[in-house]
């Protein structure tokens, strides 16, 4: 329950905090590979906007995120490798990479193409 309500506190806050979007094309690691690449909206965010729209510490405040809204109550919090926004995410600080790595919650490796040309 608790889980639910962070998500849902979460979704509530993002709408409102939320720096940068943008559409990315979005893989992530299988046993064996990689899955298929999926067209989302990502949501880049800094750890301490985080630990500020959900009310805990659970993020590194100096770590920045792409939340991945997937369905109703589902999303994936990727902590990003490369790519250090400070407090504040904003487009600068995305926009020059042309991909992006990380692991979610689950400890899932994905891959974020920030360009029309992924491979």
């Amino acid at each position: 329950m608790k889980k639910l309500f962070t998500i849902i506190l979460l979704a509530l806050c993002l709408n409102s905090t939320a720096k940068f979007r943008k559409m990315v094309e979005i893989k992530y690691q299988k046993e064996y590979g990689w899955s298929k690449y999926y067209l989302v909206e990502a949501t880049f965010i800094t750890g301490f906007e985080l630990n500020r729209a959900t009310g805990s510490y659970d993020y590194n405040s100096y770590s920045t995120y792409c939340v991945i809204w997937w369905g109703e109550g589902e999303c994936s919090v990727i902590k990003l490798n490369y790519a250090s926004c400070g407090y504040d995410a904003q487009p600068y600080c995305i926009s020059y990479n042309s991909s992006l790595e990380g692991k979610d919650q689950n400890d899932t490796k994905w891959y974020i193409c920030l360009t029309d040309y992924c491979y």
